[in-house]
């Protein structure tokens, strides 16, 4: 989740994980410069969840101000069924910009009228983001409430995407693994993978990765090579082709608690050495990495 935060203080925590970057680099180069050469050719994007108060362009203008180089954003209430208008104003390469859904979307609900009305705000947010001319857009993939089964959540996930995507061109929807808290789905990579292949479209649909959903969901970030062995596992599991982007948070909870609790970034337990090792794999280039969390 993405609480409403200060430019400053995310650009606290955007500043830590780019001097832990640099030191590691240098740290490299006394021992003989191989990573350091390697480090050199990364292209790191990284950001913060911004807010959009006063207006949707107000997100470029925090991003800014903060110097980030991506941004994640709602693209209207999370709190609202209904949208205003659009107040459109360009800005960032769209590869960079990685709108979230809205909490009250449940595209695998159980309920009828919850899924209908979860359908019709895809697709109002998948056309405001073609509209804006972005690429992708990011949404927690559902919940089956524990009244129907793990497979028939993926296809009405699955199902929903495919009717927004009839209505929508060209936008990726992107899933969010999850921690595993209750009837959610997408705290294993094999449940988003099981989305993904019922979705029809597969050039349209991806993976935003969050590193406290991943870590209390039992995937061990914390331990020494552990960011590493969970893109291995991802990338066995799904693939990394569809991996769009990275949430950074630390988590408040232990290994496997299955709670979505955020922490400042090397507060929690999983700990500043798997953002440092983020920061510098060369699989994570280019790729959106957002802070939802803030510095103190």
């Amino acid at each position: 989740m993405a609480p409403k935060k200060t430019a400053a203080k995310k650009r606290k925590s955007e500043d830590d994980l780019e001097e832990k970057s640099k030191e590691d680099t240098e740290e490299d180069a006394e021992e003989g410069g191989s990573r350091m050469r390697k480090n050199h050719k990364n292209k790191k994007y990284i950001g913060a969840h911004v807010g959009i108060q006063g207006g949707i362009w107000k997100a470029i203008d925090s991003c800014t101000e903060m110097g980030g180089k991506c941004f994640a954003l709602f693209p209207g209430s999370q709190r609202s069924w209904k949208r205003p208008p659009l107040d459109l104003k360009a800005g960032f390469d769209p590869v960079h910009i990685v709108p979230h859904g809205s909490y009250l979307m449940n595209c695998g609900s159980p309920k009828d009228d919850v899924f209908e009305k979860s359908q019709a705000l895809l697709v109002d947010e998948l056309s405001r983001c073609s509209i804006l001319g972005l690429n992708l857009y990011n949404f927690h993939p559902g919940s089956s409430l524990g009244s129907i089964s793990t497979e028939q959540c993926m296809d009405n996930i699955a199902g929903a995407i495919n009717h927004a995507h009839r209505q929508t061109p060209a936008v990726v929807t992107v899933l969010e693994n999850m921690s595993g808290q209750g009837s959610t789905l997408g705290g294993k990579f094999s449940e988003l993978k099981g989305i993904i292949d019922k979705v029809r479209d597969q050039t349209r649909v991806g993976v935003c990765l969050d590193t406290c959903h991943a870590y209390a969901a039992g995937y061990d970030l914390a331990l020494k090579g552990g960011v590493k062995a969970m893109l291995d596992e991802f990338d066995q599991e799904v693939g990394l082709e569809y991996l769009k982007a990275i949430h950074l948070n630390d988590s408040k909870g232990k290994l496997g608690c299955n709670l979505d609790r955020h922490e400042d970034i090397g507060k929690g337990h999983i700990g500043i050495s798997a953002f440092r090792d983020i920061v510098n794999e060369p699989r994570l280039d280019n790729i959106p990495l957002i802070l939802e969390t803030p510095g103190r």
